[in-house]
């Protein structure tokens, strides 16, 4: 399966100034598959390490720096010679081996012709005793698969094949329109994690692509995906209390959940556990989700300003699960009420989280991404997202009622250069009030107006 960040592996690869690379992302989003599959594209050789499997090869960190005598030592445990002007080595679970970390910063420095790719799931949560090499190093992201990598996976000739260039004036057709509608149903049911995925696409092969048997199976693995993440909670939680953090991680979509066809509610620290509140205790766990990357944090901001962080609290914000899939898993949201679009008020928030996941998905690949909403008094956007010199306002609706007191208040008061309507509608722009009205199955073209 095609991945987008494939453009920016390639972009590194052909970088005169490149750095050996750490990918980092969520177990389980396709950081190996990506980097194997791409690098034997890109390369004349891969050769693959899995540093918390084999050990052998993390002992090679053990003794020195030495970087040619490390390489020398790969090349025999792996029994297949390096070359290290035209070969990719790609070390997995890099935070297994917290020297092999550290080397990076000499492989940068004595071996730069040398192609070094890094996966690792848990670096932001393990603390290392030994330094990072800061500065020595490059960075991208990987998200669950986006909407349009799920499309490209399904039917990218019949759907983006047919699709107009990215413009206000832009018009769907109407069959198209609900074609993408259909696919998005299906989406919502499997999110974007590459397994669930794959094993929905291989249904096609016997019968329909949205079977129930197939959707079931799918949910099947989703569901062994969160017992693996709550099993690395367990494994790796270190100080903090794992009991907590898997708390938190169940209580997050409960929260989600409790509001009704409206917007995600600020989230409650008093609701995870009894007798445990406030910020100061919920802090530590809630970070060790993010760093896992589980989680997607959205600052609420109380004015739409630069800097934005300025106009945020620390202890205000709320909380979605990294990937839409994961979210109806924990909710325990059967497949067919999702594609009926009959799972009452769960479509607010089930829109917004997904818009949530969108968003984290489109940001810079090597810089971390950081959502924002705006609450000010009544009235509050869903989004806001900084373009520029500008901020836009994003309003998320999951159906074709798209009428809304706040985003016209936010526009009287702020004059955006343009605001952001998502939702069921298809897709048209009201040049007076300069509202672009985007469906739900195009909110990836949000970033294409970032300098409109």
């Amino acid at each position: 399966m095609y991945r987008l960040l494939q453009e920016e592996l390639s972009s590194w690869q052909k970088s005169q100034s490149r750095k050996p690379l750490i990918l980092k992302g969520a177990r389980q989003v396709g950081k190996t598959f990506l980097l194997q599959s791409w690098g034997k594209d890109a390369f004349a050789k891969v050769h693959y390490i899995n540093l918390e499997k084999n050990t052998d090869a993390g002992h090679s960190f053990d003794r020195d720096f030495d970087v040619a005598r490390i390489v020398g030592e790969l090349s025999f445990i792996l029994s297949s010679s390096i070359n290290t002007n035209t070969d990719l080595i790609i070390l997995d679970e890099i935070q297994a081996c917290p020297k092999a970390i550290t080397a990076l910063k000499y492989f940068c420095e004595d071996m730069p012709r040398l192609a070094i790719a890094c996966a690792g799931s848990l670096l932001g949560v393990k603390l290392s005793p030994e330094p990072f090499p800061v500065g020595k190093v490059d960075f991208l992201k990987l998200h669950p698969m986006t909407f349009v990598e799920f499309l490209l996976a399904a039917d990218p000739k019949k759907t983006l094949g047919h699709l107009p260039a990215v413009s206000l004036d832009a018009h769907i057709p109407a069959a198209a329109h609900l074609h993408l509608w259909d696919m998005l149903k299906i989406y919502f049911v499997t999110g974007g994690m590459p397994e669930v995925v794959g094993s929905v696409l291989e249904s096609k092969n016997t019968g329909p692509l949205a079977s129930p048997e197939a959707l079931e199976k799918a949910r099947k693995i989703q569901r062994a995906i969160v017992t693996s993440y709550e099993s690395d909670i367990a494994k790796h939680a270190g100080k903090l209390n794992a009991t907590h953090i898997q708390a938190l991680y169940r209580n997050i979509p409960s929260q989600i959940a409790s509001v009704h066809d409206e917007s995600i509610r600020r989230f409650q620290f008093g609701e995870v556990m009894t007798g445990k509140k406030g910020f100061a205790v919920w802090e530590g766990p809630i970070q060790w989700l993010k760093n896992a990357g589980l989680v997607h944090q959205i600052k609420i901001a109380n004015r739409p300003d630069f800097p934005l962080e300025h106009f945020t609290k620390p202890n205000m914000f709320k909380l979605v699960p990294h990937d839409i899939g994961l979210l109806g898993c924990l909710l325990d949201l059967p497949p067919a009420v999702l594609l009926q679009q009959d799972f009452g008020i769960a479509k607010g928030y089930f829109a917004e989280a997904y818009i949530a996941q969108c968003l984290a998905a489109i940001a810079l690949p090597d810089k971390e991404e950081q959502l924002y909403c705006w609450q000010e008094g009544e009235a509050e956007i869903e989004f806001i997202r900084a373009t520029g010199t500008a901020i836009i306002p994003i309003e998320v609706k999951s159906g074709t009622r798209t009428k809304s007191r706040s985003l016209g208040e936010f526009i009287s008061r702020y004059h955006p250069p343009f605001a952001v309507r998502i939702s069921a509608k298809p897709i048209s722009f009201d040049p007076t009030r300069k509202i672009l009205n985007l469906p739900l199955s195009l909110a990836h073209w949000i970033k294409s107006f970032d300098n409109t």
